[in-house]
């Protein structure tokens, strides 16, 4: 049984250099999760340095967004997500409200997820983050969006591998909730913060990330802020090179609360349009989240009744996007 502790109050996102994951050597890669085990019980964020996505591949796909936000409004409103089963093409801005009883976000998106085949069962029956792939009319973004995906998506392995790690259980652990997978890369523009913005109207209101973990890269503007133990917003920093972590929702819920997923929010308060693109690592909809065995005792049981990866998933989308969020 891992002893659970309130978390602490970070003042600043730690980072951690991700080096060491990559090591033949155990040892090496257990400092790199007794590391990731410290940070994932206070704040849950932290940036990643030395991750091994070449930052060509990055920068790249920050052209291939900007690129895309710039095409007429007819263009993008053609692959609209609600004409997806899955969800994936183009959102809209103000699609969404994070920040459940506050107006919309402030901002619009672009997303695509695991290449599937199309007569796979879960494409067939039309499940959320599924197939069914809307892309636009722009030559090369394509390959480049799925080259970038592959290698974040690889990185998301060997992160969860760690974690696994660092919850005192075998590496290969999530290895079966991967596979098949909704893993969804976003693409998203947050225009400048307008001056007639409604009370709590800014890019993305406070909320929690749903999933096991989300790896963003975000561009030089800022204005990613973590809520800390205080209830305190604390300034995520554009990194070069780095990409900021953070555990979600159903990792909290498989590690019984050792681990935080902490809410933040996006404001872009300059004067120059913010772009970032955060890959989220949901797992198998299939796979049942339940209380990690060493993560729960008599003195302290499990706090949530077990339940599906794509049950979960899919009330987010219910509450954040309403009940037409895929329907065309």
């Amino acid at each position: 049984m891992i002893p659970y502790t309130p978390p602490a109050t970070a003042r600043t996102i730690p980072v951690i250099d991700f080096a060491g994951a990559f090591s033949p050597e155990r040892a090496r890669r257990e400092a790199v999760a007794w590391e990731i085990h410290k940070i994932s019980r206070d704040v849950g964020f932290f940036y990643l340095v030395n991750h091994g996505v070449p930052q060509e591949l990055i920068d790249g796909q920050f052209d291939w967004a900007r690129r895309f936000f710039a095409l007429p409004q007819a263009d993008k409103s053609a692959i609209d997500m609600r004409r997806s089963p899955s969800g994936y093409g183009y959102e809209r801005m103000g699609a969404q409200a994070l920040d459940q009883g506050s107006p919309a976000d402030l901002k619009e998106g672009f997303q695509f997820g695991f290449d599937i085949a199309p007569d796979h069962p879960y494409v067939q029956r039309g499940l959320l983050r599924y197939g069914h792939h809307q892309w636009p009319s722009l030559p090369g973004f394509e390959a480049h969006s799925r080259r970038y995906y592959d290698a974040v998506r690889a990185l998301s392995h060997r992160l969860l591998s760690v974690i696994a790690l660092s919850l005192q259980m075998p590496e290969d652990y999530f290895e079966p909730v991967l596979k098949t997978p909704i893993a969804t890369q976003r693409m998203l523009h947050y225009p400048p913060q307008p001056a007639g913005a409604r009370a709590n109207q800014i890019g993305a209101g406070a909320h929690t990330d749903w999933g096991l973990v989300t790896i963003l890269a975000q561009d030089e503007i800022g204005g990613l802020e973590i809520c800390n133990a205080d209830g305190h917003w604390v300034r995520a920093t554009p990194i070069r090179g780095s990409f900021v972590v953070n555990i979600g929702d159903l990792l909290q819920r498989w590690s019984n609360d050792l681990y935080h997923s902490n809410p933040h929010r996006v404001l872009n308060a300059g004067q120059t349009a913010r772009y970032s693109l955060p890959f989220f690592q949901d797992g198998d909809q299939a796979f049942t989240v339940a209380c990690l065995p060493n993560c729960c005792s008599a003195q302290r049981p499990a706090r949530y009744a077990p339940c599906t990866i794509g049950d979960y998933l899919d009330m987010k989308v219910r509450e954040t996007f309403g009940a037409t969020a895929v329907q065309a």
